[in-house]
C-alpha cells in the first residue's frame, strides 16, 4: 500500500496525514501540488490513494488544489481523498451558495453580486443585520454583521474599490490563551509562522464581488460531522454575533431528526467525510451554513454523551452512542482508516 500525501502550498494538514500513515503503517510520498512538475509526481508512482488536504486561507492556491484534484479525480480517476466533490464546497462561499440552490438544501438566503450598481441597489431595502462574507476564510475569519445601512454602502464601495481585506492577527474567541503561549513558547518557530499567516491572511484582498448572507438569529450553531459511518455533533457557542470561531462548545446530544438530515444528505450527495454547519430555525428547519471536509478541533473528541466522549453510528434502522475517543490527530486517522476500507471494498 502507497499513499501520496498532497500537500497544498501553505497549510500542515499534510504532516497529519503523514502522521496518520505511520500509525497504519502505511508507505507514502509527500508531493507538493503547488509545484509545476505536481503532474509528473502525482504518477511517478504506482499510488493506491491520494490523501488530500486542501487550504482554507488563501484563495490563489484553493483554485489552484481544486483545479489539480479535478484532474487526478474526476479525469485520471484516481482514488482522492477527500475527493473532488468534497473539496469544491470546501471554503468557497460563494460556490457553495450556488451549490447548495441547485441541490435545494435549505439555506441562509445568499446574495452574490459583480455589480456594484446592483449591490448598492439591494443595500437600499434589504433587511438589516445582514451578513458579509468574504468567499474564504477559516475561523469566522472574513465575517462582517452589518448592522448600520450607511456601514452596508461603505462595504459595497471598498470591495469595488480597493478591496476587502480579513483582519489582521489572531482570533481572540478562540479561547485557550494560557495554552496557546505555553505551546509557542515551546517552540518559538511557530512564532515566525503565525505572522506568515496572519500577513498572507491581510495582504489577500477579495475585489470586484460582495457576498450577502442572511442573518438568522441564534445562539448556537450546531456541527455535525460524518466520517464513514462515524458521526458526531455539538453546539458552536454564540459569542458576540457570531458562532463560528469561537471554539465555545456546548457537549449537547444532537437529535435523531437532525442526525438523520445529516445521514441523509451526506449518503445523497457521496459525503464520506464532512463537517456540517447548521443553524436550527424553529420556522424554516435546518439551514445549512458550511461544509468542510477538513476542519479543526480543540479537542480529541468532539462529540459526548451523558459526559463521555464518542460517536454516533447507525446500525439496526437505529442510532446508538459508542464510546471511545475517535478524533485523536484532528480525526484524520479515523478519516485514513475510513479510506482504506473503502479501497478494500473494491
Amino acid at each position: 500500500m502507497l499513499a501520496a500525501i498532497l500537500r497544498n502550498d501553505f497549510d500542515l494538514g499534510y504532516l497529519n496525514w503523514l502522521e496518520a500513515c505511520k500509525k497504519y503503517n502505511i508507505d507514502y510520498q509527500v508531493i507538493e501540488l503547488a509545484k509545476d512538475d505536481w503532474f509528473e509526481q502525482s504518477l511517478s508512482n504506482k499510488y493506491d490513494l491520494y490523501l488530500a488536504c486542501p487550504p482554507g486561507r488563501d484563495e490563489i492556491f484553493k483554485k489552484l488544489y481544486d483545479e489539480r484534484i479535478y484532474i487526478l479525480d474526476k479525469v485520471l480517476n484516481k482514488f482522492v481523498y477527500p475527493n473532488f466533490n468534497e473539496i469544491s464546497v470546501h471554503e468557497n462561499k460563494r460556490y457553495l451558495s450556488y451549490w447548495l440552490k441547485a441541490n435545494n438544501i435549505d439555506h441562509p438566503t445568499t446574495h452574490v453580486f459583480y455589480q456594484k450598481d446592483e449591490a448598492d441597489s439591494f443595500a437600499k431595502s434589504t433587511i438589516l443585520p445582514i451578513v458579509g462574507k468574504m468567499n474564504i476564510g477559516a475561523s469566522g475569519k472574513g465575517v462582517k454583521i452589518i448592522r448600520d445601512r450607511d456601514e452596508l454602502y461603505e462595504y459595497i464601495h471598498c470591495a469595488f474599490t480597493s478591496g476587502l481585506r480579513q483582519e489582521w492577527g489572531p482570533n481572540f474567541k478562540m479561547g485557550n490563551y494560557r495554552r496557546r503561549i505555553s505551546n509557542i513558547l515551546k517552540n518559538p518557530t511557530i512564532i515566525k509562522r503565525k505572522l506568515e499567516i496572519y500577513r498572507k491572511n491581510h495582504d489577500a484582498v477579495q475585489k470586484g464581488f460582495v457576498l450577502f448572507q442572511e442573518y438568522i438569529e441564534h445562539q448556537f450553531e450546531w456541527r455535525l460531522v460524518k466520517i464513514g459511518d462515524s458521526y458526531f455533533g455539538h453546539q458552536k457557542v454564540k459569542q458576540g454575533d457570531k458562532a463560528s470561531g469561537t471554539k465555545g462548545i456546548n457537549y449537547t446530544v444532537p437529535s435523531e431528526e437532525l442526525l438523520n438530515y445529516v445521514r441523509y444528505l451526506c449518503e445523497k450527495h457521496d459525503f464520506n467525510a464532512m463537517a456540517i454547519d447548521l443553524f436550527e430555525d424553529k420556522e424554516k428547519g435546518f439551514l445549512v451554513n458550511e461544509l468542510q471536509c477538513i476542519f479543526g478541533h480543540v479537542q480529541d473528541y468532539i462529540c459526548e454523551n451523558e459526559g463521555k466522549p464518542g460517536r454516533f453510528k447507525y446500525l439496526n434502522n437505529k442510532w446508538i452512542f459508542e464510546e471511545g475517543m475517535f478524533n485523536a490527530n484532528l480525526s484524520y486517522n479515523l478519516r485514513l482508516k475510513h479510506a482504506l476500507s473503502l479501497i478494500i471494498d473494491k
